[in-house]
């Protein structure tokens, strides 16, 4: 009883490789920027690539080599005042030396309209560093990151990840961060 039951999947097996193999290839779908699968980053990976326009138009990448290091502030909307904390320590202490970008991922069911309206609200708040809408969630798939707590992203000038801090603003939170920047981000 057992032979015949191996028999007949292998029979259905055989009569449905015959059936698709007659078959012209099916028209291939076309896939969504990015993949749906992100490899989730480990220290020392290089970052995923990106490609995004910040809310002024400019377009900011680390497909090409970089040429400084790059700060990445991100976290859920209600975050917004201690985010805007961060950017402004950051953007101060570290203009001269890294790119320091805010990254907003609409996706979480913030607005229906999520894009549109995390533009206008992000202009009305007005952060004073690029703020970048990530509309395909392309780092926080990268770092799997928990959106409850503020996040500060360190790249390297080499497009590697060196770390994620999960901290609100004050003094032991910064002092951490400063010492992630001065040891994985200024080092050589």
């Amino acid at each position: 009883m057992k032979k015949l039951g191996h028999l007949v999947a292998f029979l259905c097996c055989l009569l449905l490789a015959c059936f698709t193999a007659g078959r012209p290839p099916a028209m291939a779908e076309e896939k969504g920027f990015p993949p749906f699968y992100v490899k989730k980053l480990a220290p020392g990976e290089q970052f995923t690539p990106f490609e995004i326009v910040d809310l002024d138009g400019r377009n900011w990448s680390n497909r090409r080599y970089l040429t400084r290091p790059m700060l990445l502030i991100t976290g859920k909307w209600a975050l917004r005042h201690d985010l805007r904390k961060w950017a402004e320590h950051l953007n101060i202490k570290y203009t001269l030396v890294a790119d320091t970008l805010w990254v907003f991922n609409p996706n979480s069911g913030w607005f229906e309209d999520r894009r549109q309206r995390s533009e206008d609200a992000f202009k009305e708040f007005n952060p004073k560093i690029p703020t970048l809408i990530d509309s395909h969630s392309l780092i926080g798939r990268s770092l799997r990151i928990e959106y409850d707590i503020p996040t500060i992203i360190g790249i390297d000038r080499h497009n590697r990840y060196q770390f994620a801090l999960e901290s609100p603003f004050n003094k032991p939170g910064s002092e951490k961060l400063d010492a992630l920047i001065r040891s994985k981000l200024l080092h050589d």
